[in-house]
């Protein structure tokens, strides 16, 4: 099996409700789909995500880089080939995005190939991985409101974004998440770097009777030396999400006594197995490790999905965010039923665009290389 063609597009895809953004005039995912053609007639398909929508200067930068390494990757075989583009593409946010797409075709046309879902390859097991229910900045009631109705929908695991400016008000939000879900839920919350470290180390404290699950990157992602502060100081765990990105961050926080859990995104690690590596780290060290997403597209998420079983059994994951866009790009769409989604059974990622929609979202921001 070897690669006879290489494909993008761009796509810009709209929120389907516009007022979660914070500025509606960007509001939407940009990414670059990939199409990696094999001389046996396989396709696999991988997205090119950058970390947030992704603005579209950088998938056209995604686009160019693309186009200078494609050839390299003709008349190989897509493991051999991923191999090489991963080495030649720049150490970026942008290479590290593309490393991702690249591996996720590559690894879609292997497993096509073998007959085998991806986490399959990947050592894992076929499960269900369960859905963190996120909640946006909400008051404490409309955040208690939520959480009840998603409990009832099936979820096991909340998660409330907390950003007042008033700790009492974070404090309120999750106490009345508590009050509605009962003890049994899982909550988290995740400050999402928005507090000083003396701010974090007073809102947690109060935060403890309310058994969270962990306080997610509660302070910018250079103070490592305040996440560690604030983790020593308190029972409740302490995720580390935006400070991590690739295998060498997870030490820097390991070895610092950081963090209890990471949060992996397989865009952010620079592929698949770069984002696994992490996972086992972690559990080597005896932290948890939670897979999340991006806003990426359905090819995303469904990389996401085997990724979360690779090691497993999966812990709770933020991957449904395909609702939150006008279109997952999928003929069958990645949506949680009953709190969870089912890691596709058949070979590869198990999915099957839909490229009446592709052609909808579409951008000019496109090319082929062929030989």
């Amino acid at each position: 099996m070897k690669i006879i063609k290489l494909e993008w597009k761009g796509v810009k895809i709209p929120l389907r409700n516009i007022e979660m953004a914070l500025d509606p005039r960007k509001a939407g995912r940009n990414a670059l789909i990939i199409w990696m053609h094999m001389d046996n007639g396989i396709v696999g398909f991988g997205e090119a995500a950058p970390i947030g929508p992704g603005r579209p200067p950088r998938i056209a930068e995604l686009a160019e880089i693309l186009h200078e390494l494609a050839p390299s990757a003709l008349g190989l075989h897509p493991a051999i080939a991923f191999d090489i583009l991963s080495t030649l593409a720049p150490r970026t946010n942008a290479g590290d995005a593309l490393r991702f797409g690249l591996e996720t075709a590559a690894f879609d046309a292997m497993g096509k190939n073998a007959g085998r879902p991806i986490t399959d390859l990947l050592g894992g097991v076929i499960d269900w991985v369960p859905m963190v229910y996120l909640l946006d900045f909400l008051s404490p009631s409309d955040a208690a409101a939520q959480a009840k109705e998603a409990v009832e929908n099936g979820y096991k695991c909340i998660k409330a974004s907390l950003g007042s400016r008033d700790p009492a008000i974070d404090i309120e939000v999750i106490k009345q998440i508590r009050l509605a879900v009962g003890d049994v839920i899982s909550i988290r919350a995740d400050a999402d770097e928005g507090w000083t470290t003396e701010r974090a180390l007073y809102t947690v404290e109060q935060l403890e009777p309310y058994g969270l699950e962990f306080l997610e990157q509660p302070v910018i992602a250079e103070d490592l030396s305040g996440l560690a502060r604030i983790k020593q100081a308190t029972n409740v765990p302490i995720a580390a999400d935006e400070v991590i990105g690739n295998l060498a961050d997870a030490q820097k926080v390991v070895s610092a006594s950081a963090a209890d859990v990471l949060v992996v995104k397989a865009a952010k690690a620079g592929g698949i197995r770069h984002a696994q590596a992490i996972m086992a780290y972690a559990a080597l060290n005896g932290l948890n490790s939670t897979v999340a997403s991006s806003l990426e597209t359905g090819i995303g998420l469904a990389a996401g999905l085997h990724l979360s079983t690779s090691l497993g059994k999966a812990n709770a994951a933020s991957l449904g965010t395909g609702m939150r866009l006008e279109s997952d790009l999928l003929i069958n769409p990645i949506v949680p039923v009953r709190g969870h989604i089912t890691v596709p059974h058949v070979p590869g990622l198990g999915i099957e665009l839909d490229y009446d929609a592709i052609d909808r979202y579409g951008t000019s921001v496109m090319g082929v290389i062929t030989g």
